[in-house]
């Protein structure tokens, strides 16, 4: 399954262009595993008080960081 693909996009007016598009699978993966950092940031004692990211904040980053490469 592809991670991306190629869509036609009208320009309105101008020559229509293919704009390429994450499809439903990816943005869904992508969007789950920020919402689980950002959900955790937000309740973390530790997250709340440090400018640095405790040990969970690191990995739900990294997961996050792998959805989008």
């Amino acid at each position: 399954m592809s991670t991306t693909e190629w869509q036609w996009r009208d320009s309105s007016g101008g020559a229509d262009h293919l704009q390429r598009v994450a499809t439903n699978a990816v943005f869904t993966r992508t969007r789950t595993a920020y919402r689980a950092y950002i959900d955790h940031a937000s309740t973390c004692a530790t997250c709340a008080v440090d400018s640095g990211r405790c040990v969970t904040a690191e990995e739900l980053w990294s997961l996050y960081r792998a959805t989008t490469s």
